[in-house]
Order: structure tokens, then C-alpha cells, then sequence
């Protein structure tokens, strides 16, 4: 069982080795935060996203969602892990005035940090509608950033990184009051933070 001075000192070094493996991503989510922010203030070139739509020919209507997310990854160069679809079922919906049966609706999204296909296809249908997003560089890094990518290795570092964020704030807290001593001072801190938090984002709610 570790003592408490003991387990200060592995606290510490746990806690520097964390923030030093997440240093990379910590900077190009910092970076790339910064500019989504002021992007329009500071009207930062780059940052485009190239868009263009095309209707694609099957040759056979597909049996499943699945099918055509497999079909469109195979045509338009994208791994199958790169696909996501979702289906939305026939609905009651108002139609002037008027109530009717919206059509079931297939989507696909196939993307990385670069591109993008999102595919809207009704079932039954040979037609498939494509809209093509073509990022430059500093657009990818902002698709980054928001984990746009699509597939699974990118979101999960970028959950990993989260929770060493989550880990950094915690014990750089208890390092703090247990190493300063100060614990009506880190109470204040800590309190003014979470005021001032609350405060600006009641202002835009």
C-alpha cells in the first residue's frame, strides 16, 4: 500500500508522462480550436471545403444499407471501415396542410480527415443522390478537430486524449492542494473558474 508522500511523488511523474504523451495532440487540438474560433473575426485563409453533387447509376437497387455502403466504398476509393449509414423509416409528416407517408431514406457517409461522400438514397430506387466535400489542408485539420473522419482509431485517440485531459485536470488539482498546502486558495480558485464558466455561458444561452 503506497503512503500518501509516496503516492504524491508516482501521482507527479504518472502526471508528467501523461501530459507529455499527449503533448502533440494537445497542440493540434489547441491550434486548430483557436482558429475555429476566430475563423471569421480574423477571416484566416484556408479552411475551404470544395463541395459538388452528382447523381450515380446503380446497376441493381441494393437489399440493405450495408450493401450500398459497401458498393459506394468500392467505387469511390474508401476503406469499409470508412462507411457509416443510417436509415430513416417511413413517417407521418404534414404536406399542405394535409397529412401523408414520407419514404423510407437510406444515408451513407463515407469520409476521411480530406473528403467526404454523404449518399441519400430511397430504397427500390437505381438512383443514388452524391454530395462530394473536398477539404484543403486547414480544413482537414478542423475535420480532425471535430473528429469528422469517420473511423474508429482517430476517435478513439481523440476519447483518449480526452480522458487524459479529464486525468490532468484532476490530479494537477490534488497535486496542487496536497504539495501547496493552500486549500482555501485552491478552493477559491477552483470555485472562481466554475463561476466564470457558468457566467459566460449563460450569457450566449
Amino acid at each position: 500500500m503506497l503512503r500518501p508522500r509516496r503516492f504524491l511523488v508516482w501521482l507527479r511523474k504518472v502526471h508528467a508522462w501523461v501530459g507529455l504523451a499527449g503533448a502533440a495532440l494537445g497542440l493540434l487540438f489547441g491550434l486548430t480550436g483557436f482558429l475555429l474560433n476566430h475563423r471569421a473575426v480574423m477571416k484566416i485563409p484556408g479552411g475551404r471545403i470544395e463541395t459538388d453533387k452528382v447523381q450515380l447509376q446503380l446497376s441493381e437497387a441494393p437489399t440493405s444499407p450495408e450493401r450500398l455502403a459497401q458498393e459506394l466504398a468500392a467505387q469511390l476509393g474508401f476503406q469499409p471501415g470508412q462507411a457509416r449509414w443510417q436509415v430513416q423509416p417511413p413517417r407521418p409528416v404534414q404536406f399542405g396542410g394535409k397529412p401523408v407517408t414520407a419514404a423510407a431514406v437510406w444515408t451513407v457517409t463515407l469520409g476521411t480527415h480530406t473528403r467526404q461522400v454523404r449518399a441519400t438514397h430511397l430504397p427500390g430506387n437505381l438512383i443514388v443522390d452524391l454530395e462530394r466535400r473536398q477539404a484543403d489542408f486547414l480544413g482537414a485539420l478542423q475535420r480532425m478537430h471535430k473528429a469528422d473522419a469517420g473511423h474508429a482509431p482517430w476517435i478513439l485517440l481523440a476519447d483518449a486524449f480526452a480522458g487524459s485531459l479529464l486525468f490532468l485536470t484532476l490530479s494537477g488539482t490534488l497535486l496542487w492542494t496536497r504539495l501547496a498546502g493552500r486549500r482555501l486558495l485552491a478552493v477559491a480558485l477552483a470555485g472562481g473558474g466554475l463561476a466564470l464558466l457558468i457566467g459566460v455561458a449563460a450569457l450566449a444561452w
